[in-house]
């Protein structure tokens, strides 16, 4: 729900998106069977089990909130204040228990505390500052370290303030095409890109400051709902492949990226789909013709040539 509470109600997220867990469990099931290992972006909220209003009725008290003019009040208050088992959608420490369990050794990464838009002038370098200090706090009482972010609606922001907490890592917004068209007319180039399978971009690292690199992504794999529903998992599918051999072609990084939820509506097919683009990773990775990496990872690589190469 922390990526979607300000324009949808719980019962319509649950509707739309059904048994999320259940997908997930199915995620980390796939990616098991091939040996692939993803980073997965956790709101910092969803490492509790539970939480709890004060005295005066405020929740995270110490929290410092944006404050978004499209959003009225408090930017908390439709946290619940309860539990996993009372509200599940918004708690989900056994989420982070199953990555952590997973055969596959996965990175924990961040999408900050609150799901706040750091690209709006509503979250200040404070509401930042305080998000990731709460990030950092709750992902340390497991033991993670958290290295890699990414950006709530892909909207960047405060980038000098991941550097402090200790981030090398995010996912800059994918460089398609027609990212800067307007509006509307990016939405139907973006339905013609899908539709014909035009393989993405892939890219190399760019060190945006003095240890933190932009791992800019690819290629959004598309849940079905809307429009999109119309469009064959097989283009889906035949794009990934594409860009996947682009990256090899050009010694690139394809960066692919989805929320569960994208794959909980419809999810035989998409399960489906995700599968046959891993077993073609797999069988790529087998010949030696690429490497799967975390952001974290890529991040190390692209570290260790430059250093490399200032030793040079």
């Amino acid at each position: 729900m922390w990526g979607s509470f300000d324009h949808v109600s719980s019962r319509q997220f649950e509707h739309t998106y059904p048994d999320i867990r259940g997908t997930i469990a199915a995620i980390l099931h796939e990616l098991d069977t091939f040996g692939i290992a993803a980073t997965w972006a956790v709101v910092g909220h969803l490492f509790l089990d539970r939480c709890a209003r004060d005295a005066s009725g405020r929740i995270h008290a110490d929290l410092v909130r944006p404050d978004h003019r499209w959003f009225g009040g408090d930017w908390l208050r439709c946290d619940p204040g309860t539990d996993r088992t009372r509200d599940p959608l918004w708690y989900g420490d056994d989420i982070v228990d199953a990555a952590q369990a997973a055969r596959t050794s996965h990175e924990i990464g961040s999408h900050s505390f609150s799901h706040p838009i750091f690209g709006d002038a509503g979250t200040t370098a404070d509401v930042a500052r305080s998000e990731l200090a709460a990030c950092v706090r709750v992902a340390a009482q497991r033991g993670v370290r958290l290295r890699s972010f990414v950006f709530p609606r892909n909207r960047e922001g405060h980038h000098e303030v991941l550097r402090e907490f200790g981030f090398t890592a995010f996912r800059g917004a994918d460089p398609t095409w027609y990212r800067d068209f307007p509006r509307l007319a990016a939405r139907g180039a973006h339905l013609v890109d899908q539709a014909i399978g035009i393989a993405p971009p892939v890219g190399q690292p760019t060190e945006l400051l003095p240890g933190l690199w932009d791992v800019p992504g690819s290629m959004l794999l598309l849940h079905r709902v809307g429009l999109r529903r119309w469009l064959p998992m097989t283009a889906r599918v035949r794009k990934a492949k594409r860009g996947i051999r682009r990256a090899i072609a050009e010694g690139a990084v394809f960066h692919l990226w989805s929320h569960p939820m994208n794959l909980a509506h419809d999810r035989v097919a998409m399960l489906a789909g995700l599968r046959a683009i891993l077993r073609d990773v797999a069988d790529l990775r087998e010949r030696g013709l690429l490497r799967v990496a975390t952001m974290a990872e890529i991040a190390d690589g692209a570290e260790e040539r430059k250093s490399a190469e200032g030793e040079a």
